[in-house]
């Protein structure tokens, strides 16, 4: 068949290499081409809006989180040491423990933001793991900032079981 081909087989050789740089264009650089201007395109845009944090959408999504979060740690102060204590107690009733005590606040853990309150509880250790648990699910009680099992002291005698102390952060309206 090429030995009655009209044309010089290197003109043959030309048009099979333009079919296939053409068919390989089309196969796979010219989406490549596309999607590299497309991102040379939106280099540019971002490059004109200079910082993301001036976005009025993810502003808005940043500070309606951040109101959920500060929610969270929100009490009132006046009515804490009645309404929250209270739930609390009964919280630790349900939970097998015993409501141990709750210290009047130290000026050293108040200032005009937030206040710390300790929490004391005497039970075994799954019921107070459980209490401790409802503690940090509870919407305002405040935020568990920390908390420590120990054993009781001597003078309190062997029936007393595990004693656990919380210290909630409550931010002050």
């Amino acid at each position: 068949m090429l030995n009655h081909w009209p044309f010089k087989k290197d003109y043959l050789l030309v048009l099979v290499v333009v079919i296939l740089a053409l068919a390989g264009y089309e196969l796979a650089f010219r989406h490549t081409l596309e999607a590299n201007d497309l991102n040379k395109q939106l280099q540019e845009q971002l490059a004109q809006q200079h910082n993301v944090a001036d976005q009025p959408g993810y502003t808005d999504r940043k500070n309606a989180n951040l109101d959920r979060i500060i929610t969270l740690y929100r009490a009132d102060t006046v009515t804490y040491r009645s309404n929250a204590i209270n739930t609390i107690a009964l919280m630790a009733d349900r939970n097998q423990a015993k409501f141990v005590s709750a210290p009047g606040p130290d000026k050293n853990y108040r200032t005009e933001t937030y206040m710390i309150q300790k929490l004391s509880f005497s039970g075994d250790f799954f019921s107070l793991l459980k209490l401790l648990n409802q503690l940090q699910a509870a919407r305002g009680t405040g935020m568990l900032r920390s908390c420590s099992f120990r054993a009781p002291a001597k003078q309190d005698g062997p029936a007393a079981g595990i004693l656990l102390d919380v210290f909630l952060e409550i931010t002050i309206k």
